[in-house]
């Protein structure tokens, strides 16, 4: 039970017809940045069968509750068994008490055993009608098990109690979409648009509205309008993604993906402090390591430290609590931290060769190019195929002057992943400096998508090449390129150096044809 990866599994979104969108995977970050997210490790516990009894669940009176659902207690971790099953006995002892019931239903969901979470909190709605959380805590655990008309309900219920408490408006009108009832889900996101302009999921709803109505270019509108508000919004870039599809504009279609390609589960914040309760009773290491790598994620690194920290406290077993450490302190400029937990995770697992990548992160971080070199050497011997390894210990050996051997690492690194973006144009740069031009131009065209505040420096790149090889037309077409989308992005640098090449192209004398 319960999970320590971030978000839900990576599946693939397709066309609607089965066929997938084509995709451009996240181009990687340079060797002194950290991956885009912490390691993460998968708890492989199966959920319980949903009990026959709920699939007829009917909302409650106090005069007829559910009964008490019957808990797999031995199938959970053991933190959390004791806690739960500290919070059952309550209910057996005063089964009408709606606080008891409801706090069995918390601890449920934050374990995520919605569908026992679920006659809980109907029975704690039933014996505390006036109280609002339990119609909302209702309604989600509904809606996670895409019980979508239920949902809808049980949410009506909290926001007659608490009619303005945003993250209920939301998932009602989630819900109601989810029902196929979109005028009242169109009604509903629209009302809160007026009420919360900011609210990038309520522009998100409108755009799929649309979409489903066959309105592509309202649904561009609001799209656009939801991944301005929330750039690493995934979910809004894949959805206006397949509207410019479906208005005809490929090219915006194709930027889009690659963007959802960069945080595919990226969601807007919205504060949600009923929610926040149930989510900090989760208990167990496992479940610590979860919230730190989600607050890493975040970017709020000395919380995620501290949690990380607690989870170790929890079991000391935990390497990957080490791992994620190395880094963390790394970035936090704590290297004597870092270090110990390098060791630590050594004594628990030499033959891991995360650990070891992780510390030539570190030392490069401290500027110690030779000892970093060692550690990416000893990832790579563990890993060969370690693609992040590859692609350091290549721009270590490059910034040595040892070009030839730094060029097969990058080839390695891009064996694992093709779309490596930053070992594309560094292996270009080796292979310009040995003047293999038309090499360095192919790896340069890998470059230029997607576009974002890199795509000018690529172009400029690509220009210049051209340039060396003696092919002027070519190099004057990528170079005004580059100046007009670095002058659109404001990089006035960029467009100086841009400029400086330009009237040195201008003064070469043109071949006649």
């Amino acid at each position: 039970m319960g999970r320590t990866s971030i978000g839900a599994p990576d599946v693939s979104p397709d066309n609607g017809d089965g066929t997938p969108l084509a995709s451009t995977p996240t181009p990687m970050t340079p060797v002194q940045d950290l991956p885009a997210r912490l390691a993460r490790v998968v708890s492989g516990r199966p959920t319980p069968l949903v009990a026959l009894a709920l699939l007829s669940w009917v909302p409650a009176t106090a005069q007829s509750l559910p009964p008490p659902p019957k808990l797999p207690l031995d199938t959970y971790e053991a933190p959390a068994r004791a806690q739960i099953a500290q919070a059952q006995q309550a209910v057996e002892q005063m089964p009408r008490d709606a606080e008891r019931n409801g706090r069995l239903g918390m601890l449920l969901y934050a374990n995520e055993q919605y569908e026992f979470a679920e006659p809980c909190f109907a029975r704690a709605h039933a014996l505390a009608p006036t109280e609002a959380r339990w119609p909302y805590y209702l309604g989600r655990a509904q809606s996670n098990l895409a019980a979508h008309e239920r949902a809808a309900t049980s949410l009506r219920s909290a926001l007659r109690l608490r009619p303005e408490y945003l993250p209920a408006r939301l998932q009602l009108a989630k819900s109601l979409f989810e029902a196929r009832q979109a005028d009242e889900s169109r009604t509903l996101y629209e009302a809160i648009v007026r009420d919360h302009p900011e609210a990038a999921e309520a522009h998100y709803g409108l755009g799929r509205l649309a979409a489903a109505a066959g309105d592509a270019r309202s649904a561009v509108d609001q799209l656009r309008k939801a991944c301005a508000l929330s750039p690493g919004f995934g979910a809004a870039h894949f959805a206006l993604a397949r509207a410019y599809r479906d208005a005809g504009e490929k090219e915006k279609s194709q930027q889009q993906l690659d963007l959802y390609q960069k945080d595919r589960l990226g969601w807007p914040p919205v504060p949600d402090p009923l929610l926040a309760e149930v989510l900090d009773l989760k208990t167990g290491a496992l479940a610590r390591l979860d919230r730190a790598i989600q607050l890493a994620e975040a970017g709020e690194l000395q919380p995620a430290a501290a949690e990380h920290e607690a989870a170790l406290a929890a079991d000391p077993t935990l390497v990957q609590a080490h791992v994620n450490l190395i880094r963390l302190y790394g970035t936090l400029g704590q290297p004597q931290q870092a270090e110990a937990h390098y060791r630590a995770a050594l004594a628990l697992n030499p033959a891991l060769a995360e650990v070891h990548y992780n510390y030539g992160v570190l030392l490069v971080g401290q500027k110690k190019p030779e000892e970093a070199a060692e550690a990416f050497r000893r990832a790579l011997e563990l890993n060969p195929a370690y693609s992040e390894a590859n692609y350091n210990y290549a721009s270590l050996l490059m910034s040595s002057g040892k070009l030839d051997e730094a060029a097969t690492y990058f080839r390695a690194a891009l064996a694992g992943k093709p779309d490596h973006r930053q070992a594309h144009f560094n292996l270009a740069r080796v292979l310009v400096w040995r003047e293999r031009y038309a090499e360095a131009i192919e790896e340069l065209r890998q470059t230029l998508a997607p576009e974002d505040a890199e795509t000018p420096r690529c172009t400029y790149a690509l220009g210049a090449a051209y340039a060396r090889a003696g092919d002027a037309a070519e190099a004057l077409r990528y170079l005004t390129q580059a100046r007009e989308k670095a002058l659109a992005l404001g990089q006035s640098d960029l467009v100086a150096s841009i400029d400086k090449d330009l009237r040195a192209l201008a003064r070469l004398p043109v071949s006649p044809p």
